[in-house]
C-alpha cells in the first residue's frame, strides 16, 4: 500500500502542470463576479466616504469619525485607506464585466441572467446619477454631506464618479431596450396599444 502510495505521489509531482483555465471560468461566471466585484466596491467606497474619512487624513489615525461598518482590529487610519484603494478597482472591474455581459448578450443572445443584469445596471446608474454628488452644482448646495464628502476628494474623482454612473445608465438602458423588443417579438399580444 505504501508503495502505492509512494508512485501515486511521485507521479504526481513528476507529471507536467495542469493549467486552470482562467478565462474560461471568468466568461462563465461574469454575471456572478461582476456582482461580486461591484457590490464589493459599492459598499466599501460608501463606507469610507460616508466615515469622513479623506485622503488628507492618510496615516492619521482618526478616531474623531463615526464608525465604519465593519470593526477592525487594526487602527482605523490603516483599514480605511486599504478599502478605499481597494474598493476603487473592483468598482471598475465589477462594472466593466457586467457592462461586458450586457453587452454580450445583446450581441449574441439574450438570457433571463442578461435581462437581470440589465436592470441592476440601470437601476444603480439612474441612482447614482439622479442622488448621487452633482459635480456642476456648488458643493455648499449639497443637500447630503456625503456628497460634500465625495467632492471633497476633488473634481476629477466626483467626475468620474458621475460619468461611470452615465455610462452604467446607457449600457443598462440599451439592454433593457433590446430585452423588451425581444419580448415583444414574443408576446405580440401585449405589445398593442394603450
Amino acid at each position: 500500500m505504501e508503495k502505492l502510495l509512494y508512485t501515486y505521489c511521485i507521479g504526481l509531482l513528476m507529471s507536467p502542470k495542469q493549467t486552470f483555465p482562467v478565462n474560461s471560468y471568468i466568461n462563465s461566471h461574469e454575471a456572478s463576479l461582476g456582482t461580486l466585484l461591484a457590490a464589493y466596491g459599492a459598499f466599501y467606497l460608501a463606507t469610507v466616504i460616508m466615515s469622513g474619512w479623506s485622503i488628507a487624513d492618510w496615516g492619521k489615525d482618526v478616531f474623531t469619525f463615526p464608525y465604519t461598518a465593519i470593526q477592525p482590529l487594526v487602527p482605523r487610519s490603516f483599514i480605511s485607506p486599504f478599502f478605499f484603494v481597494t474598493s476603487i478597482p473592483t468598482l471598475l472591474i465589477g462594472i466593466t464585466l457586467l457592462c461586458h455581459y450586457s453587452l454580450r448578450a445583446v450581441r449574441f443572445g439574450l438570457t433571463v441572467d442578461s435581462e437581470r443584469v440589465a436592470i441592476l445596471l440601470a437601476a444603480f446608474g439612474l441612482g447614482y446619477v439622479v442622488v448621487g454628488a452633482w459635480p456642476l452644482q456648488g458643493v455648499i448646495n449639497m443637500p447630503w454631506a456625503w456628497q460634500k464628502q465625495i467632492m471633497s476628494y476633488g473634481d476629477f474623482f466626483a467626475w468620474g464618479l458621475y460619468a461611470l454612473g452615465i455610462i452604467v445608465l446607457a449600457v443598462g438602458g440599451l439592454s433593457l431596450y433590446v430585452h423588451s423588443r425581444a419580448f415583444h417579438r414574443r408576446h405580440p399580444e401585449i405589445s398593442g396599444t394603450f
